[in-house]
C-alpha cells in the first residue's frame, strides 16, 4: 500500500523507473554528444567524457558502440551537465538556441552588408578578440558581390556572401 505522505516519499527518494529515465536521458545526452564536430568537443570541459566520445565514433558494430555510449552516460553522471546541455544545443539544429544563434548571425550579415556601423559595435563589443580588418574585407567584398549580382541579374551563388556568415560563425562558435 502507497503513503499517502509526500515527506516519506522524499525521503526515499526517486523510484527506480525515474533512475532509469535519468539514466537514458544521460545517454540520448551522449549519442548528441556524438553528432558534435570533433573541434567544438574540448569545449565541454570534461576530458574522460571527450575521450569516450572520440572513441564511440570509431566503434561501427551495434552491440559495441550501445555499450560505449552506456560508458558516456556513466561518465556524465559524475558531473554537471548544465553547461554540457548548451554547449550541445548550441550545436542541435533542431533547438530553438540554434535557430536563435543562426538568425542573429544572418542579422548582423544583413546590417553589415546595408552599411549599419551599430553591427559592427555589437559584434566587436560581443567578441573583443574580433579581427576588425578582416571583417570589414569580408564586408566590402560581399557588398560589392550584391551589387554586382543585381546590376547584371545574374542568378550565380553568392560566394562572399556566404564567407561574411562563415567567419562570423566561427567567431560565436569558438
Amino acid at each position: 500500500m502507497k503513503d499517502e505522505n509526500p515527506e516519506i516519499e522524499e525521503e526515499r527518494g526517486p523510484s527506480k523507473s525515474q533512475l532509469k529515465r535519468d539514466a537514458q536521458n544521460l545517454v540520448d545526452l551522449g549519442e548528441k554528444l556524438l553528432t558534435l564536430p570533433e573541434k567544438q568537443l574540448p569545449q565541454i570541459g570534461l576530458p574522460d567524457v571527450v575521450d569516450a566520445v572520440l572513441a564511440a565514433k570509431k566503434i561501427r558494430k551495434g552491440n559495441a558502440r550501445k555499450r560505449q555510449l552506456q560508458f558516456i552516460g556513466k561518465l556524465l553522471r559524475k558531473s554537471d551537465i548544465t553547461e554540457l546541455m548548451q554547449i550541445v544545443n548550441r550545436f542541435d539544429a533542431s533547438t530553438t538556441a540554434h535557430a536563435t544563434q543562426f538568425h542573429q548571425l544572418e542579422s548582423w550579415r544583413e546590417r553589415l552588408i546595408n552599411d549599419d556601423a551599430s553591427a559592427m559595435t555589437e559584434i566587436t563589443n560581443e567578441y573583443p578578440g574580433v579581427d576588425r580588418q578582416h571583417l570589414r574585407t569580408l564586408t566590402r567584398n560581399a557588398t560589392r558581390e550584391r551589387s554586382k549580382l543585381t546590376e547584371s541579374n545574374q542568378t550565380q551563388a553568392p560566394v562572399q556572401f556566404r564567407k561574411l556568415f562563415q567567419y562570423l560563425k566561427s567567431l560565436v562558435d569558438s
